[in-house]
């Protein structure tokens, strides 16, 4: 680490780091190939929303000339829920195929555990995005942890949000992930509820935890 990094508005030319960070820490700061094969495909799913959709909701963290954190924000979580629905998830899944994806053991044992976990998903209680409509995820490399990085990206997206006029914000993550959860907590966020989100193993599913944070807008 040089100096103490500093944060930016998110450009085209990062979308590349964005979408490394996000694989090499998909699993609690750990590489989404623990779990899921194809990094590309993956990405996509995590990351393609924001950098090509809604690219001036998110922001990055950079050491000098590196890119080493990010932040992607929404403004309006039915939006991105159409999005991906209707444009991100039909390619996403062409896509896929064409890769070979569903031919890989791995994927077939990751899609084996999980379907009807995705199925149930969608009778699951949604948060209220009348009172949070907006949401983020923020990921940064393990070195740059710590540091105070996490929350000036996410201060600065409750800024956004607050000039946008949104009411609140939500963000979810894995109930195994102690050290995200108490930074969410330490900058005032408040758990909204769980709900199952991954199965990695055979047996029960971890949670995703919701928290939320009101902007009295």
């Amino acid at each position: 680490m040089s100096e103490q990094p500093t944060i930016r508005p998110f450009v085209v030319s990062d979308r590349s780091a964005v979408r490394q960070i996000a694989c090499d820490t998909a699993d609690c700061g750990r590489p989404v190939e623990r779990f899921f094969p194809d990094r590309e495909i993956f990405a996509d799913l995590l990351t393609r929303y924001y950098t090509d959709f809604e690219p001036e909701s998110s922001w990055v963290g950079v050491d000098g000339l590196q890119v080493v954190g990010y932040l992607n924000g929404c403004m309006d979580s039915h939006r991105h829920e159409r999005v991906m629905r209707r444009r991100i998830g039909p390619a996403l899944l062409l896509r896929a195929l064409r890769r070979g994806v569903f031919l890989r053991p791995a994927a077939i044992r990751f899609m084996a555990l999980n379907i009807s976990l995705w199925i149930s998903r969608g009778r699951s209680e949604p948060v209220d995005y009348a009172e949070f409509p907006a949401h983020l995820h923020v990921n940064l490399r393990p070195g740059f942890r710590g540091h105070g990085l996490g929350r000036m990206l996410v201060e600065t997206f409750v800024s956004h949000a607050r000039s946008r006029k949104v009411r609140g914000i939500h963000a979810s993550v894995r109930e195994d992930n102690e050290k995200a959860r108490a930074f969410f907590e330490r900058l005032g966020f408040v758990e909204l509820g769980r709900n199952p989100v991954v199965r990695l193993e055979r047996g029960a599913a971890l949670c995703g935890v919701v928290y939320g944070m009101r902007l009295g807008v």
